[in-house]
């Protein structure tokens, strides 16, 4: 009895460390596939293994990395990332959140009130 847990036990272990490599693999190439088919300038959000986040611009592809260009306050130079590195990569949103778009819409009412306002003083003035 003790024999089969312990085989059993093993090849589980062997058939987790198998798939794991497999799909350590597969993720290389789905984000080498990813990043080809970008194009060079686009800004990125990358996630790497080691838990960093990086706003970064495409700058090229190699076979073995992707060359990105971090934005960051103080300029840095570019960096080859291993495809292997890489737990998350999109393409940064254009345009503005709703929020924001809220905030320019009272931002310009306000505005418009108040100059229709300095507008009225001036005539009245007259």
């Amino acid at each position: 009895m003790r024999y089969a847990s312990h085989v059993v036990t093993t090849a589980v272990l062997i058939v987790l460390t198998a798939v794991q490599g497999v799909t350590a693999q597969t993720a290389s190439d789905a984000w080498k596939t990813f990043v080809e088919r970008v194009d060079v300038g686009t800004e990125l959000n990358v996630r790497l293994t080691d838990g960093r986040r990086i706003r970064a611009t495409l700058i090229g592809v190699r076979d073995d990395a992707v060359l990105l260009q971090p934005k960051t306050r103080i300029p840095v130079a570019i960096q080859a990332v291993p495809y292997d590195a890489i737990v998350r990569m999109e393409p940064r949103k254009a345009g503005h959140s709703a929020g924001k778009a809220v905030a320019i819409g009272v931002a310009m009412g306000v505005g418009v009130f108040f100059g229709i306002m300095a507008l009225i003083v001036a005539a009245i003035g007259d």
